[in-house]
């Protein structure tokens, strides 16, 4: 039987449309197969809404088990993505995507621009995903269009991406504040010093200030615990990214906070607009030194290699190519 969408349904869609300041609105069969909607995602900052930044707030929407529909907003188009992740129970699977196609023409193929099938959570939220499908032709030719103006559904179906994102697997949770935190980066002097709390696999926010010289940030590095220290240098200009591990840190803790670095660097800040120029490891403030090189600088003893000067370059430095 071909899905029928409700009265309420077709309400909360007209609305989500009107309202330009809403990002997401994810729709769910419930266990009557009656189809739901929850609550509509706005953009997190309704006066510059970013699509790169809106994506991250789907992380706690969408997991590994749970088909959904998902509307969402990309400058002036609208996209139904149609998810059904991989270890979904079949019968789940099948519901969603046999009704995908009655779903997007009783809402208006001419107010959806692109239908997707996605089976993984990061390629719906990891901007790479859309990078990448930004690279068809077929696909940016509809990005540029109002979705006011089509006059029907351009139906990509299911792309596999070729990155991996295997990176996502090592991406931690990090609280609001410290997110907000790694915005604000673009001035000179600015510092925001981030740490992993270990038995939740969050990542906290130490400080964030402005006007730190460069001669004064080494005091600011813990002696006790790893941090993640990212400045902006003010002679330079050049974003540090300062990963510190003392050796007085336990090694649950300091391996921890290895495997963070990289879902941190190459995907939580560079969601936030934070894009590092410049990698230092240390043990030690005392170590720091502020250099310009090609690749990592620092003094960094790996805890995986016997090369004293290899540091954790061979397990996180290419993590966002693949």
């Amino acid at each position: 039987m071909e899905l029928t969408l409700s009265s309420t349904i077709s309400r909360a869609f007209d609305i989500f449309v009107a309202d330009e300041t809403l990002f997401a609105l994810p729709l769910y069969f419930d266990a009557a197969t009656e189809l739901q909607s929850a609550a509509p995602i706005p953009y997190h900052d309704i006066a510059n809404p970013d699509f790169k930044t809106a994506l991250t707030q789907l992380d706690g929407i969408i997991n590994y088990k749970t088909p959904l529909y998902l509307l969402i907003r990309r400058q002036k188009i609208l996209i139904a993505i149609t998810y059904v992740p991989y270890i979904a129970p079949a019968i789940l699977k099948e519901l969603y995507l046999s009704q995908r196609q009655a779903f997007v023409r009783q809402l208006g193929e001419s107010r959806i621009a692109l239908s997707v099938i996605c089976k993984e959570p990061a390629e719906v939220y990891d901007y790479r995903s859309w990078e990448e499908r930004d690279s068809k032709e077929e696909f940016c030719s509809s990005c540029a269009t109002d979705s006011s103006t089509l006059s029907a559904t351009k139906d990509l179906g299911y792309q596999k991406n070729k990155c991996r994102l295997c990176d996502q697997r090592m991406k931690n949770k990090i609280e609001e504040n410290a997110g907000n935190a790694l915005k604000n980066l673009n001035n000179a002097g600015n510092c925001v010093q981030l740490s992993l709390d270990v038995p939740t696999e969050t990542l906290k926010l130490n400080f964030s200030e402005g006007d730190i010289s460069p001669s004064d940030l080494a005091a600011r590095l813990p002696k006790e615990h790893p941090s993640y220290t990212f400045y902006r240098h003010p002679d330079s200009n050049i974003l540090y990214f300062i990963y510190c591990s003392p050796d007085s840190a336990p090694v649950k803790v300091r391996m921890a906070s290895i495997m963070a670095i990289a879902g941190l660097i190459s995907i939580t800040a560079k969601n936030m607009g934070a894009n590092i120029d410049q990698k230092i490891e240390i043990h030690d403030g005392e170590d720091l030194e502020f250099e310009e090189g090609d690749e990592k600088i620092g003094r960094f003893r790996s805890l995986y290699l016997l090369n004293p000067r290899e540091g954790t370059e061979s397990i996180w430095s290419n993590t966002d190519q693949h």
